[in-house]
């Protein structure tokens, strides 16, 4: 015979943990829907702030509500995926600063104290236009209009053709508009040699991070080889340059493999 007092804490601690589990799942549905309206609006914001900057004159309240508007997105994905708690432990810590997430974050955060550079807004809001589409097609559309399945199909379909080729083509933005901006600027437009430095510690860790941004990386280099060593080199690269080359590429190869 069972005593009453086991099964009543039995039935107690059920009742705890089915409470704890429903809340858990209501704050992450809050949660997510809260980050899909904070892209929504950083994609709006960014889209108005880009038309001020092309017709009228840039928008400097416009700049700063989308990088806030960023901030708040990558802080709840970062909260959502780690959970931070009093049991939080030194691993996992390590692994959110190690997120490509954490980077975004960190670079959103210098960039809203930082003067204004347009053209590193740009990965921000492809990405949010991306978030945005992934959530009406997976779950705004099919849960509050499920009637329009046929557009949740068709945006599916449409993040499943791009999606691939756009990550690449902003992990190329990255590398060669906004550090070249940044380099530009340094000698024209008064980049500092610390905002450089920055963003130069940023593409390191999206190195690490990102397949992309390594495929991206390893496809220049292709091209780099091709167009600069023997015997594919073009015909008005002076072999100096070549030899300089060749011996900067030994350098890297073994300080990666260290």
């Amino acid at each position: 015979m069972t005593d009453l007092s086991e099964t009543t804490s039995e039935s107690t601690t059920t009742t705890t943990t089915t409470t704890t589990t429903t809340t858990r799942t209501t704050e992450y549905k809050s949660l997510h829907f809260v980050w899909f309206v904070s892209h929504g609006a950083l994609t709006a914001t960014s889209t108005l702030y880009f038309l001020s900057w092309l017709l009228v004159h840039p928008s400097h309240f416009l700049y700063r509500l989308s990088y806030l508007l960023a901030i708040v997105t990558y802080t709840i994905t970062l909260y959502s995926a780690y959970k931070p708690s009093s049991n939080t432990n030194e691993l996992m810590i390590k692994r959110m600063l190690l997120d490509e997430d954490f980077s975004y974050l960190f670079l959103a955060f210098y960039l809203f104290w930082t003067r204004r550079l347009t053209v590193t807004l740009v990965p921000f809001f492809v990405y949010s236009l991306f978030h945005v589409a992934q959530y009406l097609q997976s779950s705004l559309i099919p849960s509050m209009a499920p009637h329009l399945s046929y557009i949740s199909d068709k945006l599916k379909n449409w993040i499943d053709q791009y999606h691939t080729q756009v990550i690449h083509l902003v992990a190329k933005y990255e590398l060669f508009v906004v550090m070249g901006r940044l380099i530009f600027g340094l000698f024209v437009f008064r980049s500092s040699i610390f905002s450089i430095l920055f963003y130069s510690h940023f593409l390191r860790m999206r190195y690490y991070t990102s397949i992309s941004m390594r495929e991206t990386l390893s496809e220049i280099g292709k091209q780099l080889d091709t167009f600069l060593l023997p015997p594919t080199a073009h015909p008005k690269v002076p072999p100096s340059v070549s030899k300089a080359y060749q011996t900067f590429r030994d350098i890297s190869k073994i300080k990666k493999q260290q």
